[in-house]
């Protein structure tokens, strides 16, 4: 195992400055937000529930607009371009299979360099506000600054290693990195081959193998991924002239997406210590329904009042208006998707060849529904007992193919 770990490491470091060059597809979760501009009136805002902009922009003195509306309006978590940006940047960084379901035995070895190409809604608000781009491709200044249309694919890097274990047990350990991006992901996969060996006899039967797999973004703050997915795999060697062998397979996968964010600041250009060194709480009626289960039982809700440069707390300004509220957490996604895989395996002597195409047989769909308080506000009343009428968050019937090309040797 020393001369595989060896060129694992050696080829990771030989990548990453691609990953320190590159920025199109860097994360800019910042952007990923919505505000609204109802005017300020009377020490506080009441909102207009046909004010809500999803445009971007949030945070600057832009929003006033020329209807008078609200300047430097706070930034609220669009979860809904979360959602979908979770859910197809999952699928782009989701480990193939590569291998036919027949094993290395437990002697075996294999080292493995393999490329995956996935397909992107380039056209989609989350690619084109929730990555960075380039100078050129972007338009709007700010938190209202997004790309004019995201990339149509992404490329993702992967070197495998896997080690055949007694009873047809089988252990990998992969590192992925997206190109264009500084994303880079770890994982472990475990297979099991219950009928590993059976050559002879009853050797018309296909391998039969199934899989566990964890990949998990690495070294990230604004974002925490993990794609969990389950395989089962058919496949068949043939022999050709007693030197190449081919190995047909086919199998189906289940993912499990879970995406949560760290603290996102939605302005970053402004400073909240800057705005508000000197801050106070002032306690105000809570102006939601009493039947409105997040009403708080005292019927008060803190405001945070700030002031600055030696001097008091100005308590005529409206808390909103500083920098302190422009932070927040997108919800947690827990999404699933179930995609079907078909490839091929060449192998002569050691040298490997393996190319497999995979796509979402069936939409993605919620292994745990959003929360109904984290869904964008709808142009429309409240419902009676709640503060603000809102949509459910919805993932986006976006069908997503990925191909995956392997290089590899194998040592048995």
């Amino acid at each position: 195992m020393r001369a595989p770990s060896t060129l694992l490491l050696t080829a990771a470091i030989a990548l990453a400055p691609l990953a320190a060059a590159a920025d199109p597809m860097d994360l800019s979760l910042h952007r990923l937000s919505y505000y609204n501009n109802s005017p300020w009136q009377g020490g506080g805002v009441n909102y207009n529930t046909s004010r809500w902009a999803f445009q971007g922009g949030c945070g600057s003195p832009s929003t006033v607009g020329g209807d008078m509306g609200q300047p430097y309006a706070q930034c609220y978590a669009d979860n809904q371009l979360w959602a979908n940006l979770v859910n197809e940047l999952g699928v782009a960084l989701a480990p193939g299979l590569s291998a036919p379901a027949m094993t290395l035995g437990y002697a075996g070895v294999y080292v493995g360099y393999e490329v995956a190409i996935a397909n992107l809604d380039r056209t989609g608000d989350h690619w084109r506000r929730g990555t960075e781009g380039g100078v050129s491709s972007n338009v709007g200044t700010g938190t209202a600054s997004q790309r004019d249309r995201g990339d149509a694919n992404s490329f993702v890097s992967r070197l495998h290693v896997r080690k055949g274990l007694p009873l047809g047990f089988e252990l990998g350990t992969q590192v992925s990195h997206m190109h264009s991006s500084n994303l880079w992901a770890i994982g472990l996969d475990l297979r099991w081959a219950p009928f590993e060996g059976f050559r002879r006899g009853v050797g018309y039967l296909p391998d039969f193998a199934v899989r566990g797999s964890v990949n998990t973004v690495v070294g990230q703050s604004q974002m925490n991924l993990t794609v969990v997915g389950v395989d089962a795999i058919l496949s068949k060697r043939f022999s050709l002239g007693g030197q190449v062998r081919l190995s047909p397979y086919l199998g189906g996968q289940f993912l499990m997406i879970l995406g949560d964010s760290g603290v996102i600041d939605f302005t970053p250009s402004r400073s909240a210590y800057a705005e508000c060194p000197r801050q106070e709480i002032r306690y105000v009626p809570d102006t939601r329904a009493a039947t409105d289960p997040m009403r708080s039982p005292s019927g008060l809700v803190g405001q945070l009042q700030c002031g600055g440069g030696g001097q008091p707390v100005d308590r005529t300004l409206p808390g909103d208006l500083n920098d302190t509220r422009n932070s927040g957490v997108f919800s947690a996604m827990r999404i699933y998707r179930g995609r079907m895989i078909a490839g091929l395996q060449l192998q002569w002597e050691v040298f490997t060849l393996s190319g497999e195409f995979t796509y979402d047989v069936v939409p993605a769909g919620w292994l745990r529904t959003p929360n109904a308080a984290a869904g964008r506000p709808l142009d429309a009343p409240a419902p009676a007992g709640q503060d603000i009428a809102r949509a459910p968050i919805t993932l986006n019937d976006y069908r997503q193919w990925q191909t995956t090309i392997a290089v590899g040797v194998t040592f048995q």
